[in-house]
């Protein structure tokens, strides 16, 4: 079964955050498969051999290499790690600890080693964690359920949640003529249908009301249409899964989820390019790669679009936001200042609260490394 880590963004800072030297970063492709634990092994033994090169050729200390050694070669005798389904496996280890995750996206493989780890794939799982929840409505029942990649869909339990159409409206009645003239009115099975999903939407908002998920709806029409209309929540999915959820199960409704995910994805991305574009011809955007790296240090992201494949060697100046690249990608120079620039320029981004959408090559506006949306003008 897969079980994938998605990293919070607590983890992420803590991980941006790290100084010392010696940080190794490895990334492993875990290709589908009856051998996929074992091919992936080996690919982590071999990238790990290669790091302790990188660390010999930069004089790192024997005890050093070896507690980075020992930790790795520990994991790769862990059985649990190993049962768990994958894409790609992260793992980021230094002389002093080590942390992993399973992720559910396909990266591509990277051993790097600098004073810092490489935290801009990783990204790839925050800005597209395909988590969601879906609301499974009908007039005989409603679930709320919670698809994420960190575990198999379940429900969700929701204090005061209706539990169908004929006892959240149920109708008192009396003799009195006030009452009949009401009842003409409440029988409209529009209107109750409307009444119901107000309640419904009432009692989620306890659960859904900070959290910035999508929301995809499962339901019958008009049941959807009217739910649709009185919902209060931002993040409901254009697209929804049709008919009747009742006979669905929790693993269907997420599996039904996954390419509405995609798509919603797809359209919030289209929507913050075209809103890169707008923002150009203001001085508001940028796509050099000179001019991010100023941003970044002048704290002036507010949105930011990075190639995961691409990795750039060098140094940015933690004042002026120059850029020194190096011509060896695989430098590791004795004073250990090289790292990837682009990562760099993601790590301060980062501090400043900025959005990243960690994307594919073509997907970056202009098609360049990174590009981002700025807060204010730099020549400002």
């Amino acid at each position: 079964m897969s079980y994938i880590d998605v990293p919070t963004q607590d983890e992420i800072l803590e991980l941006a955050s790290i100084r010392e030297a010696a940080c190794v970063s490895i990334y492993v492709h875990a290709a589908a498969g009856p051998d996929a634990s074992a091919t992936a092994r080996i690919e982590v033994h071999t990238r790990l051999r290669s790091a302790t090169e990188l660390l010999e050729a930069a004089g790192t200390d024997a005890d050093t290499i070896e507690s980075i050694r020992a930790a790795v070669e520990s994991l790769l005798v862990e059985r649990d790690f190993w049962r768990r389904d994958t894409r790609t496996l992260a793992i980021f280890v230094n002389g002093s600890s080590l942390v992993s995750f399973h992720l559910a996206n396909t990266l591509l493989g990277l051993t790097e080693v600098s004073d810092r780890f490489a935290i801009t794939p990783v990204l790839r799982a925050t800005s597209f964690p395909h988590s969601a929840f879906v609301l499974a409505l009908s007039q005989n029942a409603v679930r709320l359920i919670d698809v994420s990649p960190a575990s198999p869909a379940s429900e969700i339990e929701v204090p005061d949640l209706p539990h169908d159409l004929k006892t959240t409206v149920a109708l008192d009645l009396t003799n009195d003529r006030q009452t009949l003239a009401h009842l003409r009115t409440s029988e409209d099975p529009k209107v109750r249908m409307r009444e119901f999903s107000q309640a419904v939407d009432r009692a989620l908002r306890a659960i859904v009301a900070d959290s910035d998920r999508p929301m995809i709806l499962a339901a019958a029409e008009p049941l959807a249409s009217i739910y649709r209309s009185v919902s209060s929540y931002a993040r409901l999915a254009n697209e929804m899964i049709t008919g009747n959820p009742e006979t669905i199960s929790a693993l269907e409704l997420a599996a039904s989820a996954t390419p509405i995910l995609d798509a919603t994805h797809a359209t919030e991305l289209a929507t913050q390019t075209a809103r890169f574009h707008d923002r150009t011809s203001r001085g508001l955007a940028d796509d050099t790669l000179i001019g991010v790296a100023l941003a970044a240090t002048s704290k002036a992201i507010d949105t930011l679009f990075v190639d995961i494949d691409r990795r750039i060697p060098g140094r940015i100046d933690e004042l002026t936001g120059i850029i020194t690249r190096t011509e060896d990608e695989n430098e590791m120079p004795e004073n250990k200042t090289t790292y990837d620039v682009i990562d760099e320029i993601v790590r301060r981004a980062l501090s400043s609260d900025a959005r990243i959408f960690a994307v594919r090559g073509s997907e970056v506006p202009g098609n360049g490394p990174v590009a981002a949306i700025l807060r204010f003008p730099l020549n400002a």
